[in-house]
């Protein structure tokens, strides 16, 4: 009996111990996931550009993330088509995401017609990562 009491405390120790590691990896993890997944969407807009021959623009509205096609040529309301799915990044990772511009456009030449680089930053629990686009649409960090 005093054994599996041993056992017990000893496990609980390690628990103890373990856990704000594996949640310091969790949201890691979570950070470089929302990151991976916001540079996923800059590389489909700017290939949607070149494809489509029409503008596309990377929006962030709050943490949400989402790449829109002008013009239109889907049947529907608004003058711009939705390429791919809408990312609520706050929702699937648990992160805040903050850019110096709430949105960027591709021409079909893929340059993004900016005159200066755009920043996000995607943050949570204090780790942060920053995603930066440049003049010409390249992903630089």
């Amino acid at each position: 009996m005093i054994e599996m009491l041993i056992v017990v405390v000893i496990l609980g120790i390690l628990v103890i111990i373990a856990l704000p590691r594996m949640r310091t990896g969790v949201i890691n993890n979570n950070v470089r996931a929302a990151r991976t997944t916001l540079i996923n969407m800059i590389a489909g807009a700017r290939a949607a550009a070149s494809q489509t021959n029409r503008s596309t623009w990377v929006k962030i509205e709050s943490s949400r993330a989402l790449v829109l096609a002008r013009p239109r040529r889907a049947a529907g309301s608004g003058d711009a088509d939705t390429i791919g799915p809408i990312q609520d990044l706050s929702q699937l990772y648990g992160v805040t995401v903050t850019a110096s511009v709430d949105s960027f456009r591709f021409n079909p030449t893929l340059m993004t017609l900016a005159s200066t680089s755009t920043k996000f930053t995607i943050a949570r629990s204090g780790r942060t990562d920053t995603v930066v686009v440049d003049g010409l649409g390249r992903v630089l960090k």
